[in-house]
């Protein structure tokens, strides 16, 4: 039983990894933003969610105007199907609502939450009970324990709902969400010291951290991350998420050869998880086979529904490495349309601008790059990012010399 996976018509959602499924089980598509405003609904079940609320939650960065928000609405009806005006009731004059299952009201009095869980946390455990016709819940259950046996990984209620909030703070993808995420994952640690899944989290949301330079006291972060995802493989050792994160954690470090263990591991047990894949790709790329990791990335892009910007990373910085510098330049001008404020995409951005000749693009990328607080000078770039490979470095070195970017 998959509490996170939530019903709705036609379609299944996955609040988790935000990706859609009709009755067969195949991949929905729907844009990010659309699925970003299904997400908070879900996340708030059974109230009206004002217009405003939605805006400034789901474009928080740029401003919008309604429409953009009744053109997601419309597209998220159209993947529900039938009674999809139901299940996303327009509420004149004040916003939306989603309605979510008629029993809640008996399940509030049967999960005895602490007070302190607050009606968000009750919220949220309305919502992951399932309601497909392929499973079909029993009436509501009567007692913690009874939904504490449905939970995967812990018999804590609230830690599971606590890893879930966590998640939904993760995915943003933002240093300051990143800081919300930790404190979800270790308040799980604290009711639940034996959650696996909640150490494997950390250890990734820091393994992200550190990709994203997010983090200030790097060695010491280093040894609390590696602490949180080896005491989640030793507390379950087929966690698919512990040998992940312990995977990006050694590629990072440059223990490449443990990196590349770990990763496989991940892949056999979750053998269509693209995530797992498509790091395996820029692990290649690390090892020096560019050409290895193109063909391992641009397969799990096609089939992931929704890719996240450092796929789009990973595979234009292959794609620089085997000389394919236009396909490079498309796949990092998309990494920066999916996260507008990461300078990793703008780096490399610049050394293939450079090395196609375009010296006014390589420069107006610059000028983005510093603008952003960062130093556009070869030395300041290059002590910034992580080399496993001698070539790859030199290779990035001259293209950044050759736009005249400052030595230091």
């Amino acid at each position: 039983m998959n509490l996170d996976k939530v019903p709705l018509g036609d379609v299944t959602f996955d609040l988790v990894n935000r990706t859609l499924t009709d009755k067969d089980g195949h991949m929905v598509q729907l844009r990010h933003k659309s699925k970003e405003v299904l997400g908070f609904l879900i996340e708030n079940p059974n109230r009206t969610v004002s217009k405003a609320e939605l805006l400034e939650t789901v474009w928080s960065d740029v401003t919008v105007s309604d429409e953009s928000l009744v053109q997601c609405i419309a597209e998220i009806r159209r993947v529900i199907g039938e009674n999809a005006r139901q299940i996303i009731e327009t509420v004149p004059r004040q916003g939306y609502r989603i309605n979510l299952q008629t029993t809640r009201p008996t399940r509030r009095r049967s999960l005895a939450l602490p007070l302190a869980a607050g009606v968000a946390a009750l919220a949220a455990a309305w919502v992951f009970w399932p309601t497909s016709p392929a499973v079909q819940p029993s009436p509501a259950p009567t007692s913690q324990a009874r939904l504490s046996a449905a939970l995967p990984g812990t018999d804590v209620v609230e830690a599971y709902l606590e890893v879930l909030k966590g998640r939904v703070s993760a995915d943003r993808f933002d240093s300051s969400e990143s800081l919300i995420a930790e404190r979800h994952f270790r308040r799980a640690i604290d009711l639940d010291p034996n959650y696996a899944r909640a150490y494997a989290e950390l250890g990734t949301l820091f393994a992200v951290r550190f990709e994203n330079d997010w983090t200030v006291l790097r060695d010491a972060d280093k040894e609390k991350a590696l602490y949180f995802a080896e005491k989640a493989a030793a507390l379950d050792p087929d966690l698919w998420l512990a040998h992940y994160s312990l995977g990006r954690l050694h590629s990072i470090i440059g223990n490449l050869e443990e990196a590349e263990s770990h990763l496989e591991r991940a892949m056999s047990l979750q053998p269509h998880n693209e995530d797992a894949r498509a790091y395996f790709g820029i692990l290649k790329n690390f090892q020096g086979d560019a050409e290895g990791a193109v063909a391992i990335l641009e397969p799990a892009l096609a089939s992931h529904p929704d890719p996240p910007y450092w796929y789009f990373l990973g595979l234009g910085n292959a794609l620089f490495n085997t000389g394919q510098y236009e396909q490079a330049a498309t796949a990092l001008n998309k990494c920066l349309e999916l996260a507008q404020n990461s300078p990793y995409c703008l780096r490399y951005l610049i050394a293939v601008y450079g090395s196609m000749g375009l010296v006014a693009e390589a420069e107006a990328a610059s000028r983005d790059y510093a603008s952003m607080g960062f130093d556009p000078s070869v030395g300041s770039i290059m002590n910034l990012m992580t080399f496993h490979n001698s070539d790859h470095r030199d290779k990035l070195e001259k293209a950044f010399r050759s736009v005249g970017l400052p030595e230091r």
